[in-house]
């Protein structure tokens, strides 16, 4: 069955101001998302018979809803529609056992001082980052999201931040390198 359980709060973010958000994504993948609001269950079901439906639109659907439940605001979900973007989501649970503290401090160490280790990862691997709870989630395209991936792991093993941020900045270099090369190639 294609049902999901949504965050209590975040169950309005995904309805939107006077049900906007929701008819969007509805309207945008020929699909309706029922939404419990009660227990924060989600569940998607297809309209056939809509001009937008495919039969991957389920999918789609789920990656925004989750990205919405991850802490993004809808607008940068609804770039999940774009089949070239993804969603990575980071369960720190996982990756570093239940020691609040030690989370608490490692989601410090990924948003930086005043949000600019943020920032940075957004800006150099063009891409969006959500803290939230006990994740950490990206949302990019395919190439973005290694390298922004791979930054996040750098922060949370612990690599100091000026080392971080140079490998994001020689990342987003060498791609612009490469834009440049391909847009300035000469014909002939």
């Amino acid at each position: 069955m294609n049902i999901m359980k949504v965050g209590k709060n975040r169950i309005a973010v995904i309805i939107g101001k006077n049900g906007e958000t929701k008819k969007d994504i509805e309207e945008s993948l020929g699909i309706q998302i029922v939404l419990d609001s009660k227990t924060g269950d989600c569940e998607f079901k297809p309209i056939i018979e809509h001009p937008n439906y495919t039969p991957l639109n389920i999918f789609s659907a789920q990656k925004v809803v989750n990205a919405i439940n991850r802490g993004f605001n809808p607008v940068k979900a609804m770039k999940l529609l774009d089949e070239t973007f993804d969603i990575e989501v980071f369960n720190l649970y996982d990756l570093l056992g239940k020691s609040e503290k030690k989370i608490k401090r490692l989601k410090g160490r990924i948003i930086g001082r005043n949000g600019e280790m943020r920032k940075a990862i957004e800006r150099f691997a063009e891409s969006y980052l959500s803290v939230y709870g006990k994740t950490v989630s990206i949302i990019s395209d395919y190439d973005n999201l290694q390298i922004a991936r791979k930054a996040v792991n750098m922060l949370l093993s612990g690599i100091p931040h000026h080392t971080v941020l140079k490998f994001l900045e020689n990342k987003y270099n060498d791609k612009k390198k490469e834009e440049f090369r391909k847009m300035y190639k000469p014909q002939f």
